[in-house]
């Protein structure tokens, strides 16, 4: 956990997972951070650098997306939490520095600032069905899903879309003020590993230094979670990711699993007998001796069952994803 994180909850200890029925889970998320954008060519410059329609984003809709190679595979994924003059860039801490440095080379001819500082602003993430009173001691003003306000301390309230978790975006020196606040009521602190529990959940993949330029954002699921728009024009890699979408179809792409193990790494293969047949992108523990991941996984594999974590490793099981996929557009 990071220094003012550690400063933060000196005091407490947080779980590695909150129970299902608990009221308030909050979760400190120092393995994410935010890349912001501002100036008055925020959107339109990362309308030409992402797969995200930033024409939404510009609307205040939060959406999640991929920055993509030339070869259309994805180099960073993020969420898009758009204020009334910052677009905040929410990705995996070990992305922040080369996400920064990426887009700084195509902006040289926009009128924008971008900034990444991997010690502020701090991340928080809520959730639980007492989440939305807690935030009311935060704010007079609560966002609609998928929507942000920002209260007069500064700290932007998000409403993430399709869920009922809240992420926070706090500046350092308003943090123990509004942690405090939150703790008013009871509440449960949990580790990050809470949070990408239900990243998992929700079926939505984040594309880590590991995984890097591997994985077309049609095999991660993005069209399902709003995270490609096949109408906004060009931006890096569109050529590819258009032509998978209007002349190909996908061979590959990512399910949920499960696994009766404990820590699995992002890049772990996936066995169908001595076949190699796929490979983690996101895993986290789902209690004792028990994990759930993402894996992008060959579509053929998936019917003959018997798929292992690595050659004789631990059996998976296929487990449902939150939303419709276009089965039409896979082989």
């Amino acid at each position: 956990m990071s220094v003012a994180w550690s400063a933060l909850l000196a005091s407490h200890s947080p779980a590695a997972h909150a129970s299902a029925n608990a009221s308030l889970v909050l979760v400190p998320l120092p393995g994410m951070a935010s890349l912001q954008i501002t100036g008055p060519d925020t959107c339109k410059f990362l309308q030409g650098q992402c797969t995200t329609d930033f024409r939404e984003v510009e609307n205040g809709q939060i959406l999640p997306g991929a920055i993509c190679s030339l070869k259309g595979r994805a180099l960073f994924t993020y969420r898009a939490i758009p204020t009334t003059d910052t677009v905040h860039l929410v990705l995996p801490q070990d992305q922040l520095t080369d996400a920064h440095a990426h887009l700084k080379k195509f902006s040289i001819f926009s009128k924008v600032t971008l900034t990444a500082d991997a010690g502020t602003p701090l991340l928080l993430g809520l959730r639980g069905p007492d989440a939305t009173s807690a935030l009311a001691r935060l704010s007079t003003e609560l966002p609609a899903q998928g929507r942000t306000v920002t209260n007069p301390a500064d700290i932007i309230i998000a409403a993430l879309p399709d869920t009922d978790r809240y992420l926070l975006i706090m500046p350092q020196e308003q943090a123990q003020k509004a942690l405090d606040a939150l703790l008013a009521a009871p509440a449960v602190i949990a580790t990050e590993a809470d949070w990408l529990l239900a990243d998992i959940r929700a079926g939505l993949a984040s594309v880590s230094a590991t995984t890097r330029d591997q994985f077309q954002p049609q095999e991660l699921n993005y069209p399902a979670v709003s995270g490609v728009s096949y109408n906004k024009g060009c931006y890096t890699g569109q050529e590819v990711v258009a032509r998978l979408y209007f002349r190909g179809k996908l061979k590959q792409r990512l399910y949920r699993l499960s696994a009766a193990t404990g820590k699995i790494e992002a890049g772990s293969g996936i066995y169908a007998g001595e076949q190699l047949v796929g490979s983690v992108v996101n895993a986290a523990s789902s209690g004792d001796n028990q994990s759930e991941l993402l894996a992008i996984v060959k579509n053929a594999a998936i019917p003959a069952g018997q798929l292992a974590l690595g050659q004789n490793g631990p059996a998976l099981t296929v487990l449902d994803l939150p939303y419709t996929l276009d089965t039409a557009k896979e082989e």
